[in-house]
């Protein structure tokens, strides 16, 4: 029986530094995005909270 062997190269052989340099600021800045995103999110969910919290506080009062 004969094995073959075939040898993959690895990524970092014939990457440029460069390319890899941007492709982490791209990850980088897709991270980014998504924290502004689920920030906004946590803001908003927040100001539904306060409204929720004001009318529970409030009591009516009846005048005669």
């Amino acid at each position: 029986m004969k094995e073959v062997k075939i040898k993959v190269p690895d990524p970092d052989e014939f990457l440029p530094e460069e390319f890899k340099e941007h492709m982490l600021n791209a990850a980088r800045e897709l991270l980014l995005a998504i924290k502004c995103l689920i920030d906004a999110k946590l803001e908003s969910l927040g100001k539904v909270e306060e409204t929720i919290k004001r009318k529970k506080d409030v009591k009516k009062i009846e005048i005669e």
